[in-house]
């Protein structure tokens, strides 16, 4: 029997996922006997249970996440913060991604979230070691990232949790899958990302005099989604999109400096969302015009 295929067999199935159980119980024992080792490893590890739901069926995932989050628990019984933290949202959220990428979900939600299932687990482990053993997960990731504010943490969480993502996401299609160019029936779909870039870069500088914490986190949305959207410039356009792009970007330029003396100065970085906006402006302009010109032609 070949291991690393596609599972199609009951036997099968649980012996690749018993395999890939054991991988994430071996780096549950490295995370917990090596300090801060969670920031470099904890980047691949959803990438195991990702590639894991990828070769097996997905009735099987529900006992690989129950299996492997115990063997992991069990095995760092002397010191399972990092478990409960980072392993088994890891198992969990690579195993999410498998069961949404099955359902043919487009890769920039896919994504998103799958990341945001890893912020959520983040967050009720963080709320678990504090009610149990008063670590305070914040408190270290300040140490370790040497801040004396917290208040890009939530962010940092963000951001961490999408670069995991996108790992995982790059290895299985880019590697072992293969990228298929995505095809949409009717473009609203492609919308829906510079769209977001928008709204988000307009919610970061909203709360940039209202929240500073969950500012951070809109930034990062708006950033992430106005990369997505961008990647429609990538096609062949007419050249004023460009120059469009161009005078938007020269404009948020011109904006930043007017506007950066009235912001609070603990979130003057939040004004380059300016930027960020006008690259999703573009990019929304860029789909209406090729919407308009298929209905035309």
């Amino acid at each position: 029997m070949k291991l690393f295929k596609k599972q199609d067999t009951p036997i099968g199935n649980l012996a690749l996922l018993g395999i890939f159980a054991a991988i994430m119980g071996a780096f549950s024992l490295i995370l917990a006997l090596v300090p801060f080792s969670s920031l470099i490893l904890g980047l691949f590890l959803p990438l195991v249970s990702a590639v894991a739901s990828y070769y097996t069926e997905n009735k099987y995932l529900a006992a690989y996440v129950v299996g492997a989050s115990a063997l992991c628990l069990g095995l760092t019984f002397f010191n399972w913060g990092d478990t409960l933290f980072v392993v088994i949202p890891s198992i969990v959220s690579g195993s999410f991604y498998g069961l949404l990428r099955d359902k043919k979900i487009p890769s920039q939600f896919l994504i998103i979230l799958t990341s945001l299932v890893q912020v959520l687990l983040n967050l009720g482990a963080f709320g678990i070691l504090l009610l149990t053993t008063g670590v305070n997960i914040i408190d270290t990731l300040m140490a370790i990232l040497n801040l004396k504010t917290n208040t890009i943490i939530p962010a940092f969480i963000v951001t961490y949790s999408i670069a995991e993502t996108i790992l995982s996401f790059f290895i299985i299609e880019g590697v072992l899958n293969k990228f298929s160019k995505e095809a949409f029936s009717f473009p609203v779909e492609r919308f829906i990302s510079p769209s977001l870039g928008i709204l988000f870069g307009g919610l970061t500088l909203a709360f940039a005099f209202i929240e500073i914490h969950m500012c951070y986190v809109f930034m990062v949305f708006g950033i992430y989604f106005s990369f997505v959207g961008a990647s429609v410039l990538f096609e062949k356009k007419p050249i004023w999109i460009y120059v469009l792009g161009g005078v938007l970007l020269l404009a948020s330029l011109f904006l930043f400096a007017l506007l950066n003396s009235h912001f609070p100065e603990q979130s003057g970085i939040s004004l380059a969302s300016i930027f960020f906006i006008s690259i999703s402006l573009t990019s929304f302009v860029s789909i209406f015009v090729n919407k308009k010109g298929t209905m035309n032609s």
